[in-house]
Parts: structure tokens; sequence; C-alpha cells
């Protein structure tokens, strides 16, 4: 049920009942708290029905001796109410016999006027219409069980005198005050009802709200966590995934992969860049594809590169990751229009820590340092921050693996930085 539907329901709810769907939910949520407060209600007048039997005691001896017995399953009807009442969630059974309880408390207490002197029997049928009247009002009765107990309690009520031979004189009087009495009482039991349903109908709707606010919020996260292009997860979210990788400590081992397409640029220029979007997603496809069933994810970390955290238990486990993405992009078979008689590749530059200290940043630095080995290395290959991988594939690079030195990536930078900038002078108008 929508919004509009529940305004809707609030708007006309009358009190009566409402549709299959709605009523079920309404009875599995209230009914057993509208049950146990009819329990306990039965306890209390249970409680008061033999306590009234002292009272008749010591009024007269001949009401004690006409009414105990009737007080005394009165109060055990009252104990069986309560029981069922507590172990029920059936507000409306409860209801009718919480009804019943009170009708048999009214009868008790008329037919103990009968048997007292003349000049309190009206005393005796007030106290049986008030105590009935205050029994209904003061319970959450469901409607319909308070519409059936007020209409047997406007009839019983001028006519138990008469079963129990009393004066027939009152009998207008008694009708009167009974129905005003009845309808006094069915008309608060409507309105608890009705409030009660709108209650119910206001608690759906700030439920709904709030499940529609988390389904947005839900829905307002991914977005901000998934690339546009790709449909992949962003740095953003890659980057949340290290900081949650830090704050969970040290591991036993942790690899990080980056993916480079190779010769992009070229790609863009000979095909366009709507081409070359169609290319990064072709790709990202077969990279999401492999990675799912390696069991890694994979983000776009930027432009054409590609990059994704993995618990490997060991190297070997992260070169065959690597390789069946490597595959993967290779299988694709989308020629490359910069390139002619070659097709679309990628580049992986990979670090591995047989303990993983937290810091996922160092270990993507050292996998970026190996995507510049991988590149260098004629690229459509896999590199290692300390060796270029070799595993006799063809889509390997085979070069010897030599250590690392941080040496010869300063140089580069320093190599790319001064083309950079004579580039720049050389473009600069002469005076």
């Amino acid at each position: 049920m929508d919004r509009t539907e529940l305004d809707s329901e609030i708007a006309r709810v009358s009190g009566w009942s409402f549709g299959p769907t709605l009523e079920a939910s309404y009875e599995g949520r209230s009914g057993r708290s509208m049950a146990r407060h009819m329990a306990r209600a039965s306890v209390v007048c249970g409680a008061l029905t033999l306590a009234a039997i002292g009272f008749d005691r010591a009024t007269s001896i001949d009401i004690f001796s006409a009414v105990w017995p009737w007080r005394c399953l009165a109060a055990l009807f009252c104990l069986g109410v309560a029981i069922f009442g507590f172990r029920s969630r059936n507000a409306v059974l409860t209801g009718y016999a919480y009804g019943g309880a009170s009708v048999s408390i009214m009868s008790v207490v008329e037919f103990a006027g009968i048997a007292a002197p003349p000049a309190t029997q009206e005393n005796y049928m007030l106290a049986a219409i008030t105590l009935f009247s205050v029994c209904l009002a003061a319970v959450p009765i469901p409607l319909r069980a308070g519409l059936v107990t007020c209409l047997v309690g406007a009839v019983l009520h001028p006519t138990l005198p008469l079963l129990f031979g009393g004066d027939p004189g009152h009998f207008i009087s008694d009708t009167i005050i009974g129905s005003a009495a009845s309808l006094t009482v069915f008309l608060i039991v409507r309105k608890n009802d009705v409030d009660r349903r709108r209650r119910f109908l206001e608690s759906l709707r700030y439920e709904q709200a709030a499940t529609e606010l988390n389904q947005m919020n839900q829905e307002l996260l991914r977005l901000s966590n998934t690339d546009a292009l790709t449909e992949l997860p962003n740095r953003r979210f890659f980057e949340s995934e290290a900081a949650r990788l830090r704050a969970d400590g040290e591991r036993q081992s942790m690899g990080a992969i980056v993916i480079d397409v190779d010769h992009f640029k070229k790609y863009n220029d000979k095909a366009g860049h709507i081409a070359g979007d169609v290319c990064l997603r072709m790709i990202a496809q077969a990279l999401a594809q492999e990675a799912r069933k390696q069991g890694v994810s994979i983000a776009r970390y930027g432009g054409e590169e590609f990059a994704a955290m993995v618990a490997s238990r060991d190297r070997e486990e992260l070169e065959r990751v690597c390789e069946g993405l490597r595959t993967a992009v290779s299988s694709i078979d989308l020629p490359h229009p910069g390139l002619p008689g070659r097709n679309v590749s990628i580049s992986i530059g990979a670090a591995w820590r047989d303990h993983f200290d937290g810091d996922a940043q160092a270990l993507m630095k050292e996998a970026d340092r190996a995507l510049y080995e991988a590149k260098a290395a004629g690229r459509d290959c896999i590199a290692w921050s300390d060796a270029i991988v070799d595993i006799g594939s063809p889509g390997i690079c085979s070069r010897t693996p030599r250590a690392h030195d941080g040496n010869d990536i300063a140089a580069i930078e320093t190599v790319l930085i001064a083309q950079f900038v004579a580039a720049k002078t050389t473009m600069q108008p002469r005076g």
C-alpha cells in the first residue's frame, strides 16, 4: 500500500473494518495488546466480584446467602477470560469473551438487588449498569464485540429483574436507563476504535515514509559509489573500502591490482570519445564478469584505469586473478582503430604482501609503480612491484625479473618532467 492509499484510508476510516489485507495487518499488530488489556481488566473485575461477597456479608446475610455462589461463578468466568486473553492474539474473540464477563457481572449485581430490601433495589440496578458501562468503556474492546455486548446489555438490564421476580413497575425506567447507558458506551467504544485504527494507519504511514527515506538514502549511496559510465564501483567506494581495510588492522595477506587500458588516448583520437566510452563499458563488463567469478570487486579508479584490493591467500592466487582479468579483456577481440591489426588490451600492475599491515595506500602505490613497469615492458602484460611476471602465457610479458629500484622511478619521473617543460617552452609564441 502506497502513501496515497494510506492517506485515503486515514481520511475515510469508519472504525468498522479495513480491507482484508490491512485488517489482517491491524489485527496482527494490535490484537495481542488489546487481548492483554482485556485480560488485565478481567482480573480486576474478578477480584472486585470476590470482594463484593464480603460487602454482601456485611450488608445483609440474606443477600450474602443468595448471591455468593453466583458471584463466585462470575469471578471464575472472569478468571477464564483473563487466562484466554493472556494467551490469545485474537482481540475479537477475547472481546466477545470479555463482553460476556461484563454481562455476567451486571447480572449478578442485579440479582443481588432483587434479594436486597426494596428500598435499595434501585441502587443495585444503577450500580449494575454503571459497572457494565465502566467495564466496556475503560478497555480497548473491538468495535464489533462492543456493539454486541452493548445490545445484550440494553436488553438484559430491564429484563433480568423481571426474570428474577422483581417489580415490573421499573421496567420502563430500567429500559430507558439501560438503553441510554448502552448507547453512550457504544459511542465511546466506537470513538476509541476509530482512534486506534487511525493511529495504526499513521504508524504505517510513518513506517512507509521511513522505508522510502531509507531506500532513497540507499539509492543515493549506490549512485555516489557507482561510476555512471561503466556502472562499476567508483574511486570513492574504492577508497572507502581501503579505509575500512586500514581500520580492520593487520590481515594475513592482501594484494592490490591497478589496470590501465593500453593506448586509450589513440583510441579516442581515432574513433572519438563516444566510441571510447563504449570501449570502456565493454572492458568494464568483461572485468566485472571475470571479477565475480574470482570473488573480486573491480572499481573504476579514474579515466581508463581500474583497481582492486584482493584478499588472496598467496601470490600465485593473485597472479591467476590478474591473468584472468587480462584474458577476459583480450577475449573481447575489439579492434583498436589507432593501432591497425591489434586489439584493445590492458596492462596490469600488481603488488602483494603476505602480512598486510592495513596501509592500503602504500600497497596501491606499489601496484601503480608496477603498472609503469608493465607499460615499459610493451603493454598487454602483468608486472609486479619487484619483477615482471613470466608464467609462460603469450599475453604475459617475458622479462628477466629484477629487484625494484626506487631511483629508477625517480629518474623516469625526472625525464618526464623535463620533456613536459621542453614541450611547453616550444609551444610558447615567439615575441
